[in-house]
C-alpha cells in the first residue's frame, strides 16, 4: 500500500483480527491527501473533509436489507457510483468491511468491476475471516495482513527485492534466464503465504502502470499474475507456473 511513490494498486484484501477499518481508513485517507504523502497530512481540505465523515469520494459498502451484503448492494453502492468520476479528489474510494459477508453473487459482482477498473478506482476488503472470501476475488486483490497494532505488515524485503529483478529483467529472459532466475524462487516454494505477497508485489506494479498508462503488456502481465495466483491456490506445480508466467511478462513486454 503505497501513496507517495505513485504506486498505488485498484483493490487490496486487508486480513486479520484487529485494526482493519483503522488501516483502512488511514490509507484511504492518504490516498486523497492533498499533499500527497505516505500518511495522510490531517490538515488539507481533504483530509478535514475525511475527518468530518462526510468524504464524497469515500463509500462504505454495506448490507441493506440483511445482513449479508448482496449483489444489489454491490450494484447499487458499487458499479453505479464507478460510472461517474470522482467528485473532487483523485481517487473514489470503495471500503468493504466484513467483506467475508458478500453473497458468492456479490463477490462475482465486485469481480467484475475490480477485473477492469477505473483509473480513479480503489477497493479495500476487510475481513478476519479469509477463507470465505472467493479465490477468485483473493487473487485479483493485493493481500494485506494487518498485524495486533492495526497495521499492515511491512514487506519482506528479500522477496520486495526479487519483485524488483523481475520488473527490472523480464524483458531480457528467455528460457535459460528463466531456468537461472527460478532458483532464487525456491524459498518460496514451501511457504504460501510468502509466495502470494511475492506476486501481489508484482501485480501491484504492472497494475499501477494500467492504472497510469493503459498498457496492453502491462493488462496482459496483471492477467499472468492472477492465474498464477489461481493455480498455486490449486496446488498446481510450482515450479511450471512460476516458469511459465516469468516466460508470459517477458513476452508481453518484448
Amino acid at each position: 500500500m503505497r501513496v507517495a511513490t505513485g504506486r498505488v494498486g485498484h483493490a487490496y484484501l486487508l486480513h486479520g483480527r484487529t485494526g482493519l477499518l483503522e488501516a483502512a481508513n488511514a490509507y484511504a485517507k492518504a490516498l486523497n491527501c492533498l499533499n500527497g504523502g505516505e500518511v495522510a497530512c490531517g490538515t488539507c481540505l481533504s483530509c478535514r473533509v475525511f475527518d468530518s465523515g462526510n468524504h464524497p469520494d469515500t463509500f462504505y459498502v454495506s448490507a441493506t436489507k440483511t445482513v449479508a451484503i448482496g449483489v444489489e448492494n454491490v450494484r447499487d453502492q458499487v458499479v453505479a457510483e464507478m460510472a461517474t468520476r470522482p467528485f473532487r479528489y483523485q481517487y473514489k474510494v470503495f471500503i468493504i468491511e466484513k467483506a467475508e459477508t458478500m453473497t458468492p453473487a456479490a463477490q462475482n459482482a465486485l469481480l467484475k468491476t475490480i477485473e477492469e477498473p477505473a483509473p480513479y478506482g480503489v477497493f479495500l476488503l476487510l475481513t478476519k475471516e479469509l477463507e470465505l472470501m472467493l479465490e477468485t476475488v483473493r487473487s485479483r486483490c493485493v493481500m494485506i495482513k494487518v498485524d495486533e497494532s492495526g497495521q499492515p505488515n511491512a514487506p519482506d524485503e528479500a522477496q520486495l527485492a526479487l519483485a524488483q529483478e523481475v520488473i527490472q529483467t523480464a524483458h531480457t529472459l528467455d528460457i535459460l534466464g528463466v531456468l537461472m532466475l527460478y532458483k532464487k524462487f525456491e524459498p518460496l516454494k514451501e511457504n504460501r503465504e510468502s509466495a502470494v505477497a511475492f506476486l501481489d508485489m508484482l501485480y501491484e506494479h504492472y497494475g499501477t502502470v494500467v492504472r497510469q498508462t493503459q498498457a496492453e503488456y502491462a493488462f496482459r502481465a496483471t492477467r499472468a499474475i492472477t492465474q498464477t495466483k489461481d493455480l498455486l491456490a490449486q496446488n498446481g506445480n510450482f515450479q511450471l507456473t512460476i516458469e511459465i508466467m516469468l516466460l508470459k511478462i517477458g513476452a508481453y513486454i518484448q
